[in-house]
């Protein structure tokens, strides 16, 4: 998943914020990004999909055939940012090729 990057408007590259959303079982959806002081004990955090705006679009999507669990994503995404190094693109990209 992928928005603008604050107020700009418009998705350009790293000009944007990324996230993973994920469906469990049940039929909950789930929200999984990451972003510096997102959290308290990890940058990553989760949020419900209900909460998303509708600026979110599907980018690319992938199944995971029940395999993998919220916290197999939270914990692929990280608990530290880094702007450059470990930022919500890089999460995001870990989190789809786990």
């Amino acid at each position: 998943m992928k928005r603008p990057l604050g107020g700009s408007g418009f998705v350009l590259g790293p000009i944007s914020h990324s996230g993973v959303r994920v469906t469990l079982a049940n039929g909950s959806r789930w929200l999984i990004h990451k972003g510096g002081g997102y959290g308290l004990s990890s940058d990553t955090v989760v949020v419900n999909a209900r909460h998303m705006s509708p600026d979110w679009k599907v980018v690319k999507e992938g199944n995971f055939l029940g395999r993998k669990t919220v916290a197999d994503f939270v914990a692929t995404g990280g608990s530290d940012y880094n702007f450059l190094f470990d930022n919500c693109h890089w999460a995001s990209i870990r989190m789809m090729n786990q």
